[in-house]
């Protein structure tokens, strides 16, 4: 399975379009692997993930033909994973020759009523089968784009969040982006399960910090102490191997050492492989 982070930051990118912190200062300084867009993923060439207002540039920068897709999965609706509006371009009359005649999106029952809301009551696309929408329900196995896919509840700040388990070719994926430590009902499910994960893709915002300690339980956000708790309770409920990679990603200019260089010093000492735009992973 390959997967391609598009996009490794929270809502506001690093730098923050209007922001001039140090972490800020720094990306717009050293450029490369410390300027972050916001969080998109891509699975196989086939299955996108999330669809912010950042995926016109990054189809552009990653070589990416966005007429070919067929399906986006999509984690919650704030807008730096879900921007509907720029869907009304694929309406007739705006996009031809596609490969396929209507895209996908698939998720929480919120996400028609979120592009009504964006499009104005727009909805020529839909009316012309260009988008369409499909709800998944929790921990019920979907056949998309090649992938089974598992939906579980997130812990994030909109009515009916999301993450993601992938499954293809025996290789097992979670994507554990944008949320706090996963509710016990999603723990207990996946311990049942018997799934082990050969990569997990970690929600990193808070940096090295403990977003439990700092905002209290059930916070939507993590940071390096929330990750090892979670990492600690996947391994004594049998959900690790021992070649599972640990990913650290989705960083925001405000949480704690987050500019690439110290975060990849973090990272390096604790074994995770950390995330930047545009890069690879293969398991």
């Amino acid at each position: 399975m390959k997967i391609q982070y598009w996009g490794t930051a929270a809502a506001e990118g690093i730098p923050g379009i209007f922001c001039d912190c140090a972490v800020c200062r720094e990306a717009r300084e050293k450029k490369g692997k410390y300027v972050r867009t916001r969080s998109q993923l891509l699975l196989d060439d086939e299955l996108l993930i999330d669809f912010n207002a950042d995926t016109y540039m990054h189809s552009l920068l990653y070589d990416f033909n966005l007429s070919q897709i067929k399906d986006v999965i999509i984690t919650h609706v704030h807008e730096d994973h879900y921007y509907p509006k720029e869907t009304f371009n694929r309406g007739k009359g705006y996009a031809h020759d596609m490969k396929f005649p209507t895209l996908t999106f698939h998720g929480s029952p919120d996400l028609r009523k979120t592009y009504e809301y964006y499009t104005e009551g727009n909805v020529e696309p839909t009316e012309q089968n260009r988008i369409a929408f499909e709800v998944l329900e929790k921990y019920k196995t979907y056949e998309i784009s090649g992938f089974e896919v598992v939906s579980l509840p997130a812990t994030h700040g909109t009515p009916d969040p999301r993450v993601y388990i992938f499954t293809k070719e025996g290789k097992t994926f979670f994507m554990l982006n944008d949320s706090g430590l996963p509710c016990d009902e999603a723990f207990e499910w996946i311990a049942r399960s018997g799934i082990k994960f050969d990569a997990v893709s970690y929600d990193c915002t808070f940096g090295d910090g403990d977003t439990e300690k700092a905002w209290g339980k059930g916070a939507c956000h993590m940071g390096i102490a929330n990750i090892k708790n979670v990492i600690n309770r996947f391994k004594e409920n049998g959900n690790y191997k021992p070649s599972t990679v640990n990913v650290i990603t989705h960083f925001s200019h405000n949480g704690i050492s987050v500019g690439y260089g110290d975060m990849k010093k973090i990272a390096d000492e604790n074994g995770f492989v950390l995330a930047y735009d545009g890069m690879t992973l293969e398991i």
